[in-house]
């Protein structure tokens, strides 16, 4: 899969990996994005860290403007358990319900672009969240199926989150791999630890993840994992 790069923009100009390194910010008010490399016709799981720059909700026609006509986007709907699907068509019009539906900061979210469409960049924006905006974050399950993604833009390890304490024992964590067109699954067996590959499992910035729990509905907070402000 290509890198995935996250920056903040103004007082701090830093790579995700430098950032996570640091655990610091400098200032406040920081713009930062995420830029995630596209190809025709393969599916990508995003979620958008960044708090909204303007008043007013996240809107699907807002948050991905600048994704070629032919683009699908299809956001989990957990009350129903099946997707809601926005496809902005070939003139590069969204459809009617995409313009209004709204997204939640750290949605996991699906994307695929047309197959006859170059590749392209797809950017997050917005502002970093900070004390002020969003000193932690509240995630929530339903049994079944829900789809999040960390809400901080820094990578962290999966195990170093309060949702990885917080999901119930036998619970999976999937991560999308658009290369080989399928998920890496990480398990939380039914003594409550997490087992072989998710010990080393990193989330990076933007990525979505797709958590399968049959157990009764859950949440928990993520906290703001920097420092700055």
């Amino acid at each position: 899969m290509k890198k995935i790069t996250a920056l903040l923009l103004g007082s701090l100009i830093a790579s995700s990996a430098a950032f996570a390194q640091t655990n610091a910010v400098l200032s406040r008010n920081a713009v930062g994005y995420i830029k995630i490399p596209l190809e025709s016709n393969k599916l990508y799981l995003v979620s958008n860290p960044f708090v909204n720059l303007s008043a007013g909700p996240q809107l699907v026609s807002n948050v991905f403007a600048s994704v070629p006509g032919g683009t699908t986007i299809s956001v989990w709907n957990e009350a129903n358990q099946t997707y809601d699907n926005y496809l902005r068509n070939s003139r590069g019009v969204w459809s009617g319900a995409a313009t209004t539906a709204q997204l939640s900061r750290a949605d996991g979210i699906f994307i695929r672009m047309p197959a006859t469409n170059a590749p392209v960049d797809l950017f997050f924006m917005g502002e970093v969240p900070d004390r002020f905006t969003a000193p932690s974050n509240l995630l929530q399950r339903v049994p079944g199926i829900a789809m999040v993604g960390y809400p901080y833009p820094v990578t962290m390890r999966l195990t170093n989150t309060v949702m990885a304490q917080s999901l119930p024992n036998g619970s999976t964590v999937s991560i999308w791999v658009p290369g080989a067109n399928t998920y890496t699954n990480y398990l939380k067996n039914l003594r409550g630890a997490w087992v072989g590959d998710a010990l080393t499992a990193d989330l990076t910035p933007g990525q979505g993840l797709v958590i399968r729990a049959t157990n009764a509905a859950n949440s928990w907070f993520e906290t703001k994992p920097y420092t700055w402000p």
